[in-house]
């Protein structure tokens, strides 16, 4: 129980990653705050629930600042404060920078990285009052070793990254901390529509594999736990960290 009684948002936690952490917050006694533009986030506060858990859906585009701050006045008018944020709300458009348009760069800039910035924005200031908090924003690997046809998708989360040591500077001795976590191939429903979309499904997970240094795929559980460190208390002295989640996939050259 390293965040009993804590108050944390989780952003695009209808599925996923998000729904993941949202869950195993609560599971560490924290009180969730379930943000989703589907209304499949429901769901997500219905599991919670269903734990013993405390949790509040808010249905929000984090794109568009109104209904960010109607979200974090809920979250406040709700549980009384906000200890912790994750930023995890983002789509991928897998093209490059010829290919792509304004209107597919403008969607994915918006959702991962202006969303990450409204979230901050409207929930710093409600952390401040409460003594103090922690941000943690859902970076990955691609931010700072990408492949092709991954645009804008690794400009939006690199980013994140400069965002995250932003706050720091700016906050960090009013009680603010923010850090980075960096997932490399997570088993996803998104990531399994992309499998799907190779011909041969089996043949690309096993190059995925080779890729790491270990046989097994991560799973949203392991960026869980490791968002829960850094929300915790054990995390007091860390500012502006990225933390890879990425079984080594980003330090292994191959050498075939």
């Amino acid at each position: 129980m390293r965040l009993l009684n804590k108050v944390v948002v989780v952003t695009g936690a209808a599925s996923g990653i998000g729904k993941t952490m949202a869950i195993e917050f609560a599971k560490e006694g924290a009180y969730v705050a379930v943000n989703d533009v589907s209304k499949d986030g429901e769901a997500t506060v219905e599991d919670i629930v269903k734990i013993g858990g405390k949790a509040v859906f808010c249905q929000a585009d984090v794109r568009y600042e109104t209904q960010v701050k109607e979200m974090m006045d809920l979250v406040n008018q709700s549980f009384g404060k906000i200890d912790v944020l994750i930023n995890n709300a983002g789509v991928s458009i897998r093209k490059n920078i010829l290919e792509a348009g304004e209107e597919e760069w403008t969607k994915t800039m918006d959702t991962n990285l202006k969303g990450a910035w409204l979230c901050c924005k409207y929930a710093i200031p409600l952390m401040i009052e409460n003594g103090g908090g922690s941000i943690i924003n859902i970076a990955s690997t691609h931010s700072f070793r990408t492949q092709p046809n991954h645009f804008p998708y690794q400009s939006a989360k690199a980013g994140m990254i400069a965002l995250t040591n932003g706050i720091c500077v700016d906050f960090g001795l009013k009680g603010i901390r923010a850090n980075n976590i960096s997932p490399g191939f997570i088993v996803t429903p998104l990531a399994s529509d992309y499998l799907n979309e190779f011909p041969n499904r089996d043949e690309k997970i096993k190059k995925i594999r080779s890729s790491q240094l270990t046989e097994r795929l991560g799973t949203p559980e392991d960026v869980a736990k490791a968002a829960i460190f850094l929300a915790s208390d054990d995390a007091h002295f860390i500012y502006g960290a990225n933390l890879i989640v990425d079984g080594g996939r980003s330090i292994y050259q191959r050498t075939d």
